[in-house]
């Protein structure tokens, strides 16, 4: 049996109707070129790959009265076409249209009686191309994990040599299907424990505490403030828009700051969010404040793929109005921000879904959402800005290029806005997901990015942002 880790029964745990915990985005195929491309090919290519990512066969089994938490078993059903289908998006098939089909399709849970993962082969895409949309559970694996599964299931040239599949009897077996009355018996002994665990944890938790208050000082940690339009209950509906800006430009206000990349792409979101808030009249009485996920991969090939991850918080500084300043302002914050989680992590504490059992983890999730707690404590983190590193070259989908790779993330209890972004050959592709109840206008907002990079350049004296065709321009 292979269980989940505490951090990926987390994310099963805590899943509600209106919470979703899967992730995706979808790519778009030039297939001009290629004289094979088609649905057809693109399911073979598919199914001959799967072996690679065995967790795309397995399904969850859950214990029983789940006093543990699940485990991974092979599907002896898995059917293929349960998981990757064909549809089109409506005419003129540009971002607009495709924003909206992702949002749709990311606004429900997937189906936990089969592998947590879905794709679509989407036609009528603009300049006669096609898009893929995949969504999986974050349980699965998380953001570093799935950029490798993007790179693992795609090529990096038009018409690569066969990759060997191992033969049927060299394959690694599955996770065997363990009885209810096994897992029963296996759920019982840390059940029992969960009392003496939960003291330990609430202890190395106390030991974490101190360890931020003696570090508040030299690690001063930001604190979101109440008031955008985006922060409040999240409901089930999604929405999703998309913008790409030069990596160049990018990389030129790095060299010029002598900042980050990820400095740089949040300033740009701080931009995007300062100028939305003025434009609908929201002054918030101090800066928002992003959570910026830390990989703890050591190495793209350490582990299953499971979540490896930490949060940061960092100001945003929206509430400064010179461009140079506020990015100033978040170099400080990121800084600073990693030292303390860094100091933190270094304490190894456990995750909660490794001391508690699923059921109390959900029953209590389940009671703090009910009571709308989120309402009631102080805000801590206002959105989630995420920036995954991509390959600098082109890929491939059986022959057709990828011209563009956008994002679909999770949304946090209260926390309507999603920035996920991730570089690929000469850009840096935004994706904005966003709770559709709470923001009608997220467009404005991710095409609010490149007038924050217009702002930033001009006051760095860089000149004009470099003009680039994305996937949509045709």
């Amino acid at each position: 049996m292979i269980r989940l880790s505490g951090t990926d029964a987390l994310f099963l745990s805590t899943e509600t109707s209106s919470w979703h915990q899967h992730v995706g985005g979808l790519a778009i195929i030039d297939p001009s070129e290629s004289d094979r491309f088609s649905f057809e090919t693109v399911r073979t290519n598919t199914a001959e790959r799967l072996h690679h990512v065995p967790k795309f066969t397995w399904k969850i089994k859950e214990v029983p009265l789940n006093l543990d938490r699940p485990v991974w078993i092979e599907d002896p059903d898995f059917d293929i076409d349960r998981h990757l289908r064909r549809i089109a998006v409506p005419p003129p098939g540009g971002r607009k249209e495709l924003g909206d089909l992702l949002g749709m399709l990311m606004g429900y849970q997937l189906d936990r009686r089969r592998p947590l993962w879905e794709m679509w082969y989407v036609d009528g895409v603009v300049g006669g191309q096609v898009a893929i949309i995949t969504k999986y559970h974050h349980c699965v694996m998380d953001g570093m994990s799935g950029a490798g599964l993007a790179e693992l299931l795609l090529d990096i040239e038009p018409n690569p040599a066969p990759r060997e599949a191992p033969a049927s009897h060299e394959r690694e077996p599955g996770p065997r299907v363990p009885s209810d009355w096994e897992l029963l018996g296996r759920g019982l002994l840390p059940t029992i424990r969960t009392p003496r665990k939960m003291l330990e944890y609430g202890a190395r938790t106390g030991i974490r505490g101190g360890v931020m208050l003696a570090r508040r000082n030299r690690n001063p940690l930001p604190r979101g403030v109440s008031g955008p339009c985006f922060n409040g209950s999240v409901g089930p509906h999604r929405t999703n828009s998309f913008v790409s800006v030069s990596i160049d430009d990018v990389r030129a206000l790095k060299k010029h700051f002598d900042v980050k990349v990820n400095d740089v792409v949040l300033a740009l979101v701080s931009g995007a969010l300062r100028n939305h808030m003025k434009e609908h009249g929201e002054h918030p009485d101090g800066p928002l404040v992003a959570g910026v996920p830390l990989s703890t991969r050591i190495d793209s090939g350490e582990g299953d793929g499971g979540n490896k991850v930490a949060i940061m918080s960092v100001s945003l500084a929206t509430d400064i109005d010179d461009p140079i300043e506020r990015l100033q302002t978040i170099v400080e914050s990121a800084q600073s921000s990693k030292e303390l989680t860094e100091a933190v992590r270094a304490r190894s504490i456990q995750s909660i879904g490794e001391v508690a059992p699923p059921l109390l983890v959900n029953l209590a999730s389940r009671a703090a959402l009910s009571a709308d707690i989120g309402r009631l404590v102080p805000v801590i983190q206002n959105l989630v800005v995420s920036n995954v590193p991509g390959p600098p070259i082109p890929l491939y989908v059986c022959g057709g290029k990828v011209t563009g790779i956008y994002a679909a993330s999770v949304l946090l209890a209260n926390q309507g806005l999603n920035v996920t972004l991730l570089s690929y050959m000469d850009r840096i592709d935004f994706g904005f997901t966003g709770d559709a109840d709470l923001i009608d206008d997220l467009w404005a907002i991710s095409d609010g990015v490149k007038d924050a990079l217009v702002e930033l350049m001009d006051a760095a004296g860089l000149g004009k942002p470099t003009e680039i065709h994305d996937c949509f321009d045709r």
